[in-house]
């Protein structure tokens, strides 16, 4: 499965989102409770589209040409740099692209102390946050690198959204998960829990 773009030849995006079938399918036979059952597919949903939108796709041939003419360029180690010249030129697509760094790893926020109680401390999930947005600027450089040329754009102020966005999506969610209504949502009711014991 190929698609092209220009000279490149790559894997598309769809194929990052085949793995989450089967793992999909283990999850929903596993038999756990409701609550944990929803977080662990909006776990997979989240990182099988993370991994789909900032990994892939990933070119296999006709890198030559960038590597000619583009290189190593146009990454950002500076702090805030892109973020004052976006907000400086704001149109559609600035927007558009400032709202996706934020909103990127909000998920997290949610399923992340569900399914892991030590990320319910606000500490430690600033700490995963940071370092899971770090990692992805890692692994787009890193693949730049094995491409021999600026694939991915790497951007510090990429990170530096992607957890400002889960750290105010982790204390937001703090603050309506005890709601009747989420609670709902995450907890079997009775037909359920009879249905379940059986």
């Amino acid at each position: 499965m190929r698609i092209y773009d220009g000279y490149l030849t790559m894997i598309p995006s769809v194929v990052a989102l085949l793995p989450a079938i089967p793992i999909a399918i283990w999850i929903l036979r596993r038999g756990a409770d409701q609550r944990w059952t929803l977080l662990a597919l909006l776990a997979l949903a989240h990182l099988s589209l993370l991994l789909a939108l900032t990994i892939f796709p990933i070119p296999i041939a006709g890198q030559d040409y960038y590597r000619q003419t583009r290189g190593m360029s146009e990454d950002n180690i500076v702090p805030f740099a892109t973020i004052v010249d976006q907000l400086r030129h704001l149109n559609l697509s600035t927007i558009r692209q400032l709202f996706g760094n934020v909103v990127a790893l909000a998920p997290l926020a949610v399923y992340g102390p569900g399914l892991w109680p030590a990320l319910r401390k606000w500490r430690r999930f600033v700490v995963v946050a940071v370092a899971f947005g770090v990692g992805i600027e890692l692994t787009q450089y890193a693949g730049s690198l094995l491409e021999g040329f600026t694939y991915r754009v790497t951007d510090i102020d990429d990170a530096i959204m992607n957890a400002s966005g889960a750290v105010a999506a982790f204390f937001v969610w703090r603050r309506i998960e005890p709601s009747p209504l989420i609670q709902r949502w995450l907890d079997p009711g009775p037909a359920a829990v009879s249905s379940a014991t059986r």
